[in-house]
C-alpha cells in the first residue's frame, strides 16, 4: 500500500511594511489650546465690543438728540400760535354774534355804531357784503347816515393789504353811490340833506388820496374805476 505523500513546501508570504503616519495630538490637547488661546484675546475682544456699542449708541444718541434739540423750541411756538388764533377766532365769533342780534332786530343804526365801536376790520368785512346786498336791494331801513357813519372803516379796508377787504369796500362804495346817485350828481346848492353833501366830500376825499386803486390790474382795478369815473 503505497500513501502518497503530500509536499509541504514552504512558500514566502508577502511581507507589508506598515506606513508610519504622523503623530497626531488627541482633541483633548487641540481644544485645550485653543481654550487658552481665546481665553488670551478675550480681554482685547471684550474691550473692541465695549467700544463698538458705546460709539453705537453715541452715534444713535446723537442721530435723536440732534433734531429734537434742534427743533426744541418750534412746537411750543407753534401752540402758542394755535392758542392765539383760537382766541382770535373764539373772540371774532362772540363780536359777530352781536352784530348778528343787532341785525336780526334790524337796528341798523345799533349794528353801525357798534362796529364803529369795536373797530374789528374783520368784523367789518363779514358784516358789510349783507349791507351791500340791502343797498342793492335798496331797503329802505339802510340809511345814508348809517353810510357817512360807516365810511371810515371802509377807507380802513381800502387801505388794507388784503384783496378781499379791498373789494369788500369796493363794492359797498359802488352800491352807495348806485343807491343815491341822484342826489350825489345834483349840484351841491340843491341838495337839502346835509348826510348827502358830507358823503359827497368824503367821496371827493377818497378818491384824491385812493386812486392808485384804478392802476390794480383784475377785478379790483375795473370796479375802482367804475366807482371813479361816476
Amino acid at each position: 500500500v503505497y500513501c502518497k505523500i503530500k509536499d509541504h513546501s514552504y512558500t514566502p508570504k508577502p511581507c507589508y511594511r506598515r506606513k508610519q503616519f504622523p503623530k497626531v495630538r488627541g482633541c483633548d490637547m487641540a481644544n485645550k489650546e485653543n481654550e487658552l488661546a481665546c481665553a488670551g484675546n478675550l480681554p482685547a475682544k471684550l474691550h473692541d465690543s465695549h467700544m463698538l456699542l458705546l460709539n453705537a449708541s453715541d452715534s444713535g444718541s446723537s442721530q435723536t438728540q440732534g433734531p429734537s434739540s434742534k427743533y426744541s423750541g418750534f412746537f411750543p411756538e407753534v401752540s402758542q400760535d394755535h392758542d392765539t388764533m383760537a382766541q382770535v377766532l373764539f373772540s371774532r365769533n362772540l363780536r359777530l354774534n352781536v352784530a348778528l342780534t343787532f341785525w336780526r332786530r334790524r337796528s341798523i343804526s345799533e349794528l353801525i355804531a357798534y362796529l364803529v365801536r369795536i373797530e374789528d376790520l374783520g368784523v367789518v368785512v363779514d358784516c358789510l357784503p349783507v349791507l351791500t346786498s340791502s343797498l342793492q336791494e335798496e331797503k329802505s331801513y339802510i340809511s345814508i347816515g348809517c353810510c357817512v357813519d360807516l365810511l371810515p372803516l371802509v377807507k380802513s379796508l381800502l387801505k388794507s393789504k388784503y384783496e378781499e377787504y379791498v373789494i369788500v369796500g369796493l363794492n359797498w362804495l359802488l352800491a352807495v353811490i348806485k343807491r343815491w346817485w341822484s342826489d350825489l350828481s345834483a349840484h351841491m346848492g340843491k341838495v337839502e340833506d346835509g348826510n348827502i353833501q358830507i358823503l359827497k366830500q368824503q367821496l371827493s376825499g377818497l378818491w384824491e388820496q385812493e386812486n392808485r386803486l384804478t392802476l390794480v390790474p383784475g377785478y379790483t382795478g375795473n370796479i375802482a374805476k367804475v366807482i371813479y369815473f361816476q
